[in-house]
């Protein structure tokens, strides 16, 4: 409905009053802006957040436009002018930092109308929330809006027609989430593990949909992205970033803009870029186990062309287990981490930006230790309860080193009305070693290592543009990679030992395109595809060593087996409605695929040069995104159906080393539901809540012939996952605020391995053996903030995690019959807590 001029007027001027008096001038001086062309709203609310403004709107003013994009230098006058273009609006700053948007009309009267501001309906505020919390007049500034890049392009997360998560800065910062370990139920149906004791490798799971195997070898089901880098292997993917922007988890195949190994979604970590203004935040955190952390952030002022930004930071704990009878180690699961970027922004003209980031991460630690849950004969005396223990006793070195480092380039170029065309450019590089006794008892059971040398490229060429009704994708993708492995392994008393290692290598070539259609001013059509373009080559040798000398049982060097190649072509639909300016509907339908390839870690020649097929997923899924009450309530609903062909499986192979092959058991069907809804019922409490529902079935699995499907289990599906999240600023004052912030996460019980139910031989283990129960993750914090100290603000954090202190297994591992029927069980941390003490400036 049109908004009446005197509503606007009060409006305007309901802003004015409200609007906080320790703002000064805005500053006139042309700075660097860039941000792509977006619906006007959007744009407005992205640009107010960097220039340090507030900025008021009517909702039904600036609806149905759009924004050019902002690349070059600009006074803060000047971007907004070239933001309103074609609009009919224009702005005018009426105090301090407070901007009004209105027609020409309007806005000067807007800026007396204070004697009936009590009268007023809403205006949007395109501002910080924290800004939009300082006032009285906070709860009607409503929930924060996000925008997001998940099509490459950016876009109000309400707004984009795919199931995705955001979650944001304030999220981030008041949580001091630095890495992907901490995302496990903060969206629905995603659960985020660590590998076994690996704690630098990920094992994360979109909708059921996850790599069990993690060996670098293998290919993940979740594509996960550092601004837009692919970072192609699950090993090495737990890594600190000081400075994290935003996180974006995508549900559901994003075969077309995101490519291969995106099969059951994508994670996409976006970091904060330089402002050219000087400012930083230093941050010190203390807890038990003598935990230590030291992070901090430089933002230089601009000089010249470029801006610069320095972020990083160092951890240390001491080892959650005391260890006895070891000659190595006295603890286990110690921590030690350093990890930096040096981020660099170049604007030679007003069209071009060049932002340059070197990263890189070192992770050493003494390994999260095997609980020996089962085992037979020389085992039987070690097996451990299915609890978390304390005290442990196991004769290995159980130690884990990890170094991971990458260059980026990205070059964005304004081509007017043709678009932005974006160049990616990376190079990423792992090192890797560890020694692990895989028993976890006081006899030299089992025992390997690994040393891991890793190299990846990638280029990718982006054009995005708008034209009338129609906004565009066009790209182009190139990725290659070159990886070597050495594992000598050691079983049964040093009775089998084997030298082996392996090497690989692919090359990919893509191409696709995304267009979206307004066929009406409510209805879009979005259609894409990609093609891709793969060959993977294999190495592998093999030793078995004896008392009688060493037997050669696997020699393929270079270039002896024929290279595995791939096409895949993959399709994505979407239609979707705007009900209402506050409602949106959509159905789609998406394909993605995961890589194919060689059994690198094979026991024998047969069965490493057997080539796996790629396993594809087409989805169906229909959602619901709506802003509520005023925007005092987002209701976000998906439900999907994957019919999943080639199921790729890890199966653990009993033989002279211990070793996983992956094949392609046959066919899936998995269906769900995810529920996402934020609340700010008062302007001091946001409540925000997902649940996730799977049923994951086998509709065709092979085992030697027969079809299992029947009889076995689904892996890293839980039925149920669920969040709840509650953050209330419980006292604001003239000399801070003072937040209690809660965090629970549920996850049902789920399986590690694709077992039987019911065991049909008796060399089988049944799936209840490796099976992690279900567990409620409770975090907790107090934050008392927007402490002023000169001219920065402190901000002191009391925390607390796994506060219920869970001490169920979350990851087991089954050795078979042939190794004595060890199971191994791995566990979350337990219950840790301590203070934070920050200052920004």
């Amino acid at each position: 409905m049109q908004l009446k001029r005197a509503h606007l007027i009060a409006g305007a001027a309901t802003a004015l009053i409200m609007a906080s008096p320790v703002f000064a001038q805005p500053a006139r001086a042309a700075q660097a802006y860039t941000q792509q062309a977006l619906p006007l709203n959007a744009a407005l609310k992205q640009f107010a957040g960097k220039a340090g403004l507030q900025i008021m709107f009517s909702d039904s003013e600036v609806r149905g436009k759009y924004a050019p994009a902002l690349n070059g230098r600009y006074t803060a006058d000047e971007a907004l002018d070239r933001l309103l273009t074609g609009s009919g609006l224009v702005h005018k700053t009426v105090r301090g930092k407070v901007v009004v948007i209105q027609r020409a009309a309007t806005i000067s009267a807007a800026v007396n109308a204070r004697e009936t501001v009590r009268q007023a309906p809403r205006l949007a505020a395109a501002s910080e929330p924290d800004f939009a919390e300082a006032g009285p007049a906070a709860g009607a500034v409503g929930i924060e809006e996000i925008v997001v890049t998940a099509q490459k392009r950016e876009q109000n997360l309400q707004d984009v027609p795919i199931a995705i998560s955001a979650i944001s800065p304030a999220f981030l910062e008041k949580r001091e989430i630095t890495s992907i370990s901490s995302l496990t139920s903060l969206a629905p149906n995603l659960k985020v593990e660590s590998a076994a004791g690996n704690r630098t490798t990920s094992i994360i799971s979109i909708r059921g949909g996850a790599q069990g195997n993690a060996q670098i070898y293998f290919e993940p089901s979740v594509g996960l992205y550092l601004d837009g880098v692919y970072i192609a292997k699950a090993q090495g993917t737990v890594f600190d970033v000081a400075d994290i922007e935003r996180i974006e988890v995508l549900r559901g195949p994003q075969g077309t803009l995101y490519g291969r190994n995106a099969v059951a979604g994508a994670v996409s970590i976006v970091t904060k870029k330089p402002s050219g203004e000087l400012g930083g935040k230093a941050e010190l955190s203390y807890g038990n186990y003598d935990y230590r952390r030291a992070r901090g952030t430089l933002d230089l002022p601009a000089f010249g062309i470029f801006s610069v930004k320095l972020s990083g930071q160092m951890t240390k704990r001491d080892g959650f287990y005391d260890v006895s009878g070891n000659a190595y180690t006295d603890e286990a699961q110690a921590w030690d981490s350093k990890s930096g970027m040096i981020q660099v922004r170049a604007q030679p003209s007003s069209a071009l930006t060049l932002d340059y980031t070197f990263d890189i991460s070192v992770a050493e630690q003494q390994t999260g230790p095997v609980h020996a849950v089962s085992g037979t004969g020389s085992l039987a005396p070690y097996v451990l309860p299915r609890k978390r223990q304390k005290h442990l006793s196991f004769d290995g070195r159980n130690h884990e080193y990890s170094k991971n480092w990458g260059h980026a380039l990205i070059a964005a170029l304004d081509l007017g009305e043709v678009g932005v065309l974006k160049s990616i450019t990376a190079v990423r590089k792992q090192h890797y070693r560890d020694a692990l006794d895989l028993d976890g008892t006081p006899i030299a059971f089992a025992a390997s290592s690994r040393e891991i040398h890793y190299k990846q490229f990638s280029q990718e060429l982006q054009l995005t543009g708008k034209t009338g009704r129609l906004n565009y994708v066009l790209g182009g993708y190139y990725f290659d990679d070159k990886g070597h492995v050495d594992n000598p392994q050691s079983y049964f008393s040093g009775l089998s030992r084997t030298e082996g290692g392996y090497g690989f290598t692919t090359k990919a070539y893509a191409a696709y395109a995304q267009l979206d259609y307004q066929l009406t001013d409510a209805l879009t059509l979005t259609g894409g595809l990609r093609y891709t373009n793969e060959k993977k080559t294999v190495e592998r040798h093999l030793t078995r060593i004896t008392g009688a000398g060493s037997t050669v049982v696997i020699d393929l060097p270079a270039g002896a087996t024929p290279p595995a190649k791939f096409e895949k072509v993959s399709p994505t639909v979407t239609l979707a409605y705007e009900v209402s300016p506050t409602v949106n509907v959509y159905a789609r339908y998406a394909q993605g695929f995961r890589s194919g390839g060689f059994n690198a870690t094979a026991n024998t020649t047969a069965d490493t040069q057997y080539i796996f097929k790629p396993q594809v997923q087409n989805t169906y899924e229909i959602g619901f995104k709506s802003r509520l009450l005023d925007n005092k309530l987002q209701l976000n609903v998906a439900a999907f159906q994957n019919d999943i062909d080639d199921l790729q499986l890890s199966v653990f192979v009993p033989g002279l080393s211990a070793s996983s092959v992956l094949v392609n058991a046959g066919k899936a069907r998995v269906r769900g539901v995810e529920v996402e809804a934020v609340a700010r019922p008062t302007d001091r409490l946001l409540l925000q809540a997902g649940v996730g529902y799977l049923h994951s079935k086998y509709l065709e699995y092979i085992d030697n012939g027969v079809n299992v499907a029947n009889n076995r289990t689904f892996t890293h599906a839980p039925k149920w996952t669920v969040s709840a999240t509650a953050d209330w600023a419980a006292l604001k004052a003239d000399w801070g605020k003072l937040n209690l912030i809660a965090d629970l996460g549920i996850v049902s019980d789920y399986y590690s391995a694709a077992a039987p139910l019911k065991p049909t031989s008796a060399t089988q283990t049944p799936a209840e053996a490796t099976r992690a129960p279900s567990r409620a993750m409770l975090d907790a914090r107090l934050v008392l903030s927007e402490l002023a100290v000169g001219n920065a603000h402190a901000t002191i954090s009391l925390w607390g995690k796994n506060l219920l202190n869970e001490k169920d297994p979350n990851f087991l591992t089954d050795y078979g019959a042939s190794f004595q029927r060890l199971i191994a069980a791995y566990f979350p941390d337990p219950r840790t807590y301590g203070v934070t003490a920050a200052i920004k400036f």
